[in-house]
């Protein structure tokens, strides 16, 4: 598994090569983000500036890559950072964990430590002593794959403190060495140690830049020919009389250990370059570390501030009110409900309402102190609507500080449609119904420097409206239409009228007895007249 390892690590490094040789900057995004909640059914929106990330969590790695020969005094200096460290970060519910990698030729890797809880066992690993070579480069595989590994602490969280002389002349996690031969005093040797380097340059400094791209250069023809485990006989040794223009042990452990330092800071990691112990004869192994700091001169005190503070104070953010055309077309703004009452702050789980500091000019504080408020706001109404929040102390990696603010949707449509496009944080980068036009912070880093500007990204919200229906009207069912009662006529006499018979039997019966009246009455109506 470790050759394993070593080959790929052999592999990752020329791929580097490709990259020119510059020294480089660490470069962070302050952690931030906005949040808006969704339209209630007054046209509402509650937003959310935080400062760290509301969505971070507030846990940080620290991995100490230790020199086996860091002085005492250095010691002495990295276990009262971790000390101050942890007293500040007691106060929140915050995490520390702590690595220790210490290298002589091969790396020595402690187990994670929790800085609140663990504070002796850290200190038992920093004080470690062991002897016998140095080997950079592995040191720093090393601590690099314990932040790798940590997948639950975002980069930006990451720290790793090199401490080291900057003697180095073994790479790779097995150590490895080259054989290089050069003459001394008339004599052939091909032994790999610290002194390669000024049998090769004399004691002339080398500018870093140039160096290192050469040393890429030859690594790409030259590659691992003539590379053997340290400790063993070389099989094979460079061209004594070319020596010159081939690589040595120090000039591959110096370029590995540059390219391993880089990959970290690439990867988002904090990188922090000291130089562990000032005694020695090799002036380019001090200088090479002041290289790999990019010639800041670096504390453990700094790099207590880096880990802690995410703000120095005067850091602002100003933030215009959102405002343009919806996905129809139609104009929309959103306005600040400048109301006491509809904003306020969170500092960690503290609440601190808004303060009137000058009514006219609508300025507010938050959390009075003996020397002002801890945080203000200036609020600008008029066309580009927008206000300033200000720190006057410095915001921590671990405390989550927030503004809490009431936008109110001035002329939602009321034709049926959906409008908008909900986005609670901005990332989907939605250009309609935006909550900011622009939210920008203006950062102060924890050393009191101005630095560049960055922007929040910017939620966007959305609401329906939809069509009116009109009830259906029912018809009524009309009433049943009255029949007029008719009248019987009847003849009065002093006979009773017979009903209308029923049955019928009696229907038959009565038109007979009618036709035989009438012929009785006819007959004796002729037989009278006869006799006249």
């Amino acid at each position: 598994m470790k050759k394993l390892l070593c080959f790929l690590t052999a592999i990752l490094s020329i791929f580097l090569m490709s990259v020119p040789i510059e020294a480089k900057e660490n470069q962070w995004d302050i952690s931030k983000s906005k949040t808006a909640t969704p339209l209630d059914e007054k046209y509402q929106t509650k937003v959310t500036l935080s400062l760290p990330s509301k969505s971070e969590k507030l846990e940080s790695d620290v991995v100490f890559v230790l020199d086996k020969s860091t002085s005492a005094q250095v010691e002495d200096q990295a276990l009262e950072m971790l000390e101050k460290l942890r007293m500040q970060i007691d106060k929140t519910d915050a995490k520390v964990k702590v690595g220790i990698v210490i290298f002589n030729k091969i790396a020595n890797v402690s187990s994670w430590f929790d800085l609140s809880s663990q504070f002796d066992q850290i200190e038992v690993a920093i004080r470690k002593n062991i002897t016998s070579g140095t080997n950079c480069h592995a040191g720093l595989l090393a601590g690099k794959e314990m932040l790798d590994q940590d997948q639950e602490v975002e980069a930006k969280r990451k720290y790793m403190i090199f401490v080291s002389d900057g003697i180095t002349y073994m790479y790779n996690q097995e150590p490895t060495v080259t054989a290089w031969s050069f003459e001394n005093d008339g004599s052939i040797l091909s032994w790999a140690g610290p002194d390669n380097f000024s049998s090769k340059y004399g004691q002339t400094l080398p500018d870093w830049n140039t160096y290192l791209n050469d040393v890429k250069t030859k690594l790409e023809s030259q590659g691992n020919t003539y590379d053997y485990p340290y400790g063993t006989t070389p099989t094979k040794t460079t061209p004594v009389d070319q020596s010159k223009e081939y690589l040595n042990s120090v000039d591959k452990a110096l370029y590995y250990t540059y390219s391993t330092y880089e990959s970290m800071k690439d990867e988002g990691y904090h990188c922090y370059a000291l130089t562990g112990n000032s005694e020695g004869n090799y002036p380019w192994a001090f200088s090479f570390m002041d290289y790999l700091e990019n010639q800041k001169e670096v504390s453990f005190e700094s790099i207590q501030n880096d880990i802690y503070y995410l703000l120095d104070q005067g850091s602002h953010v100003e933030d215009y009110m959102g405002s343009g055309k919806d996905n129809y077309g139609n104009e929309y703004e959103f306005d600040f409900i400048n109301d006491i009452n509809s904003f306020y702050m969170m500092v960690g789980n503290k609440k601190y309402l808004p303060e009137v500091i000058n009514d006219q000019s609508y300025h507010y504080g938050f959390d009075k102190q003996e020397k002002g408020y801890a945080y203000e706001l200036y609020y600008y109404p008029g066309k580009q609507e927008y206000f300033i929040w200000k720190m006057n102390v410095p915001v921590t990696q671990f405390d989550l500080v927030q503004l809490i603010y009431t936008l109110q949707l001035a002329n939602p449509q009321k034709e049926a449609g959906n409008y908008g496009f909900y986005d609670e944080d901005g990332h989907l980068n939605k250009n309609n119904l935006k909550t900011n036009n622009q939210a920008t912070l203006h950062p102060i880093d924890s050393q009191g420097k101005e630095q560049g500007v960055e922007d929040f990204l910017n939620p966007t919200v959305s609401y329906t409206v939809y069509k009116t229906v009109e009830p259906e009207k029912t018809q009524e069912t009309p009433k049943p239409q009255e029949i007029p009662k008719v009248q019987e006529n009847t003849i009065k006499t002093k006979q009773t009228t017979k009903k209308a018979v029923k049955t019928g039997d009696e229907q038959v019966i009565y038109p007979y007895f009618v036709i035989a009246l009438m012929s009785l009455s006819i007959m004796y109506l002729m037989k009278r007249r006869l006799h006249v």
